[in-house]
């Protein structure tokens, strides 16, 4: 007769999950590194019928399965685009690799992508329960604009959900913007809720393996303002009281007004770049850190001499703006974004990202699970071994 564990594994290879073995509480590594589990990815597509809006999402997930190692050494992650040109020589493409895992594909445009070094497409998900991230992308940006992001987290025991925001993704923008911004700043936050429902709901494919507790939403400029204010609500899209955690990477928040902010009763993350001329930490996170009065535990992060697009992967991505199916509109975009973020003597991106990463699953370590250990990596002293010039402020 099978052990209930044995039933439980099997029940879960019945269901198309791989079952991690029991283990301790995790070991406490630095949050910037990758954590114990594989990346899993999948696209799906999320229809809101009652707005007339589909959501083509990516989906980064546990899983035990990985890709085989590098065949190159040294593939450690480009800092800018001549680096990503050549540090990719070495990144596992084209066929499927032994034991039939393929790399998750990430596209800028078209019939345009680039594999990732750690994501393998279709990958059985783990048992959980695990926390869901919903990532929103920046205006003219797109859903694997902070894929590295993403797989990190997914990495150490999340889920992480990016939809498309339709009518301000860069393909949309580039063939002339057909929304107003104040009808965005609504339709992005009922997005994310959209998201919520369809990921959380009875049945879906990842339904079973979530805490339906505990979830973030983590945004990028104008994502950053959906995040701060998706558990408020904004305009016409209500408040979704299931997110728990907030962060704003560059986020562009100097629109939302006080009252909005002092409403936020969730912990806020704020990360920016003192070369930010996008969203300038003055008006935005600096602005938007004094006015949180009512969110616990909140906290920013302003690091010196990055700048809007350092903690994303642009630097990463723009070398593949060269294939000459790049539509033009998102090739000048890309091109210019990377002249003002990739080059010395602006911070270096590869740091940046660490950055984004460091601070963005050490808050949502500490917020979101509850694990008090990763209080010791949001503090001033800490900041101070960081290899780029942080300045952290946090309140109880």
């Amino acid at each position: 007769m099978p052990t209930p564990r044995a039933a439980d594994a099997a029940a879960d290879a019945a269901a198309g999950l791989a079952t991690a073995p029991p283990t301790a509480a995790d070991p406490l590594t630095a949050p910037d590194k990758p954590g114990s589990h594989g990346v899993g990815f999948r696209a799906v597509t999320i229809v809101d019928a009652g707005r007339h809006r589909t959501l083509i999402t990516s989906v980064w997930y546990p899983t035990r399965s990985r890709l085989p190692a590098p065949r190159a050494a040294g593939t450690t992650g480009p800092a800018n685009a001549a680096a990503g040109a050549a540090g990719r020589s070495g990144t596992v493409d084209g066929p499927p690799a032994a034991g039939g895992a393929v790399p998750a594909r990430y596209e800028i445009a078209p019939e345009v992508s680039y594999p990732s070094r750690m994501a393998v497409v279709d990958a059985p998900p783990e048992r959980g329960p695990f926390p869901l991230v919903v990532f929103s992308h920046g205006s003219a940006g797109s859903r694997v604009q902070f894929a590295s992001l993403a797989e990190a987290l997914a990495s150490r025991g999340y889920v992480v959900a990016a939809p498309d925001h339709p009518g301000d993704t860069m393909a949309d923008v580039a063939a002339g913007p057909s929304e107003s911004l104040i009808d965005l700043a609504s339709d992005r936050p009922m997005d994310v809720s959209a998201v919520l429902d369809w990921m959380l709901g009875p049945g879906r494919p990842f339904a079973s393996i979530l805490s339906a507790d505990k979830v973030a939403v983590v945004g990028f400029s104008f994502g950053g303002l959906t995040a701060i204010a998706s558990s408020v609500g904004l305009l016409r899209a209500p408040a979704d009281p299931r997110v728990r955690v907030s962060v704003g990477i560059s986020p562009a928040s100097a629109a939302l007004p006080a009252s909005l902010l002092a409403r936020v009763r969730i912990p806020t993350l704020l990360i920016a770049g003192t070369a930010d001329g996008v969203t300038p930490p003055g008006p935005g996170a600096d602005r938007t850190f004094r006015e949180l009065t009512g969110s616990p535990g909140r906290a920013e992060v302003v690091v010196t001499g990055a700048t809007h697009n350092s903690f994303g992967d642009l630097c990463d991505q723009v070398y593949l703006t060269a294939d000459g199916r790049v539509p033009a509109g998102i090739r000048l975009r890309m091109q210019l974004g990377a002249l003002l973020t990739c080059l010395p003597p602006l911070a270096d991106a590869a740091l940046a990202q660490q950055m984004a990463r460091w601070y963005t699953v050490a808050y949502l370590e500490r917020h979101l699970r509850g694990d008090t250990r990763y209080d010791r990596y949001l503090t001033p002293a800490a900041a101070t071994a960081q290899p780029l010039p942080v300045t952290l402020r946090a309140a109880p």
